[in-house]
C-alpha cells in the first residue's frame, strides 16, 4: 500500500498489491559502500549539491541498494534579505538529485526560484519504505524523523543559507508525502538542548503534496476505503508484512487545531476521487499507493477539526498523470499566501 517504485507503479499494480507493499525491483546497480558525511556548521554563502545534515548511511531498496546519506542539494535565490525556504521530498524511485534539464527541476525549481523562494532538496528514509532499519525507544530518529532533522539542521544554518526560517513550506510527491506527516505533528524541537540544530523547531508554514499517503496504518486505510468484509483479511496481511506497523502514524489522525494549529495542506492526485468504499477485488485493480481518496479523508479531518474546509483543499484527476508541470501548476502560489508578515515578501 505504501512502498512505491514511482517511475513504474501504472504498469505494476497488481504485483504490488499482490504483496501489499513492495520495495520494487532494482532500478539500477549501484555500489553500496559509502562513509557517512559529517554534520557541521554550514559557512556563510553554502549552496550547492550534498549539504550535510545527519551521519547515517542507509542501502534503498527503490534504488537497488543504492547507498544513500542524510544530505540535502540548496539553490539559493539572489537576494540581500533572508529568503523564504521550500523543502522538497521527493517520491521512491528517485534522489533528490534533480537534474536542470528534467521535468522536475523545471516544475518545482524554476518557479521557486522565479518567485524568490530557496529550495533545498533532501535525501531521507521512510517509516515504511525503509522499515527494516534498525529502530528503538533510544534511537527514535530512524526512520521517521529524517525530514524534521534536516529541517531542524537547514533552520540552525538559516545565516548561512539565508533563508528566513520564520517562512518555511513542505512540498513532497509520493513517498515525500512523509513532510505530510511530519508537518502535522507537535513540534519536535527541544528549546532545553545543549544541541543548538535539536532547538530549532520543526513546523512549517505550508504544505503541498502529490499523490500523497495520509496514513501509513493499513488498519485505518483498510477501515476507510475497504467494505467491511474485507478488512480484517487486508489487516492481517498488512501487519504480518511489517511487524513494525505500529510505529508508522497517520497524517488523518494527528489533524490539529488548538493553540499551535496544523498548517493548511493542499493535495493533488492523479486519477478522480472514488467517493465508495471498494472490495479487495477491486482495490486489486487500482493504485491503493496512491489511492485518491486519500485526500478528501485527510481534508475530512480537517474540517471536523477546523470547523472550516478552507486548511485543506484537494483536487483529483487523470491531467495531473505524468506530468509534472501540470502537478504542481501555481504550488509557489499556495506558498505565498501563507508567507508571515514582517518578514520579506517574494
Amino acid at each position: 500500500m505504501i512502498l512505491e517504485k514511482e517511475a513504474t507503479r501504472r504498469n505494476t499494480k497488481s504485483r504490488l498489491w499482490a504483496g501489499l507493499v513492495c520495495a520494487g525491483a532494482a532500478l539500477a546497480l549501484f555500489a553500496t559502500g559509502a562513509s557517512a558525511c559529517v554534520p557541521t556548521k554550514l559557512p556563510m554563502g553554502a549552496k550547492g549539491p550534498g549539504l550535510c545534515y545527519g551521519a547515517e548511511v542507509w542501502t534503498e531498496p527503490t534504488l537497488g541498494g543504492r547507498a544513500l546519506e542524510q544530505e540535502f542539494d540548496f539553490y539559493r535565490t539572489p537576494s540581500t534579505t533572508p529568503t523564504p525556504l521550500i523543502v522538497w521530498a521527493h517520491p521512491n524511485g528517485m534522489s533528490k538529485a534533480l537534474p536542470e534539464d528534467s521535468p522536475m527541476y523545471q516544475a518545482l525549481i524554476v518557479p521557486a526560484l522565479r518567485a524568490g523562494f530557496s529550495f533545498a532538496s533532501v535525501e531521507f528514509r521512510h517509516p515504511v519504505t525503509n522499515d527494516a532499519l534498525p529502530n528503538s525507544d533510544t534511537d527514535p530518529r530512524v526512520p521517521h524523523y529524517d525530514l524534521a532533522y534536516a529541517l531542524q539542521f537547514i533552520r540552525a544554518n538559516a545565516d548561512a543559507l539565508n533563508i528566513d526560517k520564520r517562512n518555511v513550506f513542505f512540498v513532497g510527491q509520493s513517498r515525500g508525502s512523509l513532510a505530510v506527516w511530519t508537518a502535522l505533528q507537535d513540534d519536535m524541537r527541544d528549546p532545553d538542548s545543549p544541541d543548538p540544530v535539536a532547538r530549532q523547531s520543526t513546523r512549517v508554514n505550508a504544505v503541498y503534496a502529490v499523490n500523497a499517503q495520509t496514513t501509513y496504518s493499513g488498519t485505518e486505510f483498510a477501515n476507510r476505503f475497504l467494505i467491511a468484509g474485507d478488512r480484517a483479511k487486508f489487516i492481517a496481511a498488512f501487519n504480518q508484512q511489517h511487524p513494525k506497523h505500529v510505529q508508522f502514524g497517520s497524517a488523518i489522525g494527528s489533524v490539529n487545531a488548538g493553540v499551535k494549529a496544523d498548517p493548511p495542506v493542499r493535495l493533488i492526485y492523479d486519477s478522480p476521487e472514488v467517493g465508495r468504499l471498494l472490495s479487495l477485488e477491486e482495490m486489486s485493480k487500482r493504485d491503493p499507493i496512491h489511492y485518491p481518496d486519500f485526500g478528501p479523508a485527510l481534508c475530512r479531518a480537517y474540517a471536523k477539526a477546523f470547523g472550516s474546509s478552507a486548511h485543506c483543499t484537494y483536487d483529483a484527476d487523470t491531467r495531473y498523470e505524468g506530468d509534472p508541470i501540470a502537478a504542481y501548476a501555481g504550488y509557489v502560489d499556495f506558498f505565498k499566501r501563507y508567507i508571515r508578515p514582517g518578514a520579506s515578501s517574494p
